[in-house]
């Protein structure tokens, strides 16, 4: 294989246990309603240390197909891919505060991880259509349709959580946890995919 298959695989590899750890973060930590609570919440105590390497691996997987479509894409698309690498791993890096009825202060933490967030979730869908769409363009893989399809999910994964956050902000029923996860399973799915198709 090439470095760039070898670039691209382990970006596959990076978002699938990203994905994964989510997964199984649901069985080991029931407190935590799904229907309510964020992804976030796993990286506080105990085990945070668990989800915090979910993100980091996460940001591995944008980072690796980053390096593996630099020489080949305009270079737009690989750096807002380094962007996202980037605010995943501060988003790692920051806790998160809790979510509780009482919590009326934020920490330097939590306010970090917020921005960090935001940046990730508002420029992901950007990053995968610009790179989606330079694929499309260029002779350089086989199957380059698929990361151009597969941005309009995330575009759609982005557009359900923030409808759900405007909409959650009068009623607290909204069940954001789940379009949050949903978003999450959207761009999960772009970066394993794309990984397999510069794989080949």
């Amino acid at each position: 294989m090439s470095g760039v298959e070898v670039l691209a695989l382990l970006s596959s590899m990076a978002a699938a246990l990203w994905l994964g750890i989510i997964v199984v973060l649901h069985f080991t930590r029931p407190g935590l309603n799904p229907r309510t609570h964020m992804i976030s919440e796993y990286a506080r105590e105990p085990g945070g240390w668990i989800m915090r390497l979910a993100f980091f691996s996460v940001a591995s997987s944008c980072g690796a197909l980053a390096a593996a479509t630099w020489a080949h894409l305009a270079p737009l698309g690989p750096a807002l891919l380094a962007v996202c690498g980037l605010g995943f791993a501060g988003a790692g890096a920051f806790v998160t505060d809790p979510v509780l009825p009482t919590q009326r202060t934020q920490t330097r933490s939590g306010g970090l991880h917020v921005l960090f967030a935001f940046i990730v979730i508002a420029l992901f869908p950007i990053m995968a259509t610009v790179v989606g769409f330079g694929l499309a363009s260029s002779a350089w893989v086989p199957i380059r349709f698929w990361p151009a399809a597969l941005s309009a999910l995330t575009w759609a994964g982005f557009i359900g959580f923030m409808g759900a956050a405007l909409y959650s902000a009068k009623r607290t029923e909204t069940p954001l946890g789940y379009f949050q996860r949903l978003m999450v399973l959207t761009y999960s799915v772009w970066l394993m995919a794309t990984g397999l198709v510069l794989a080949r």
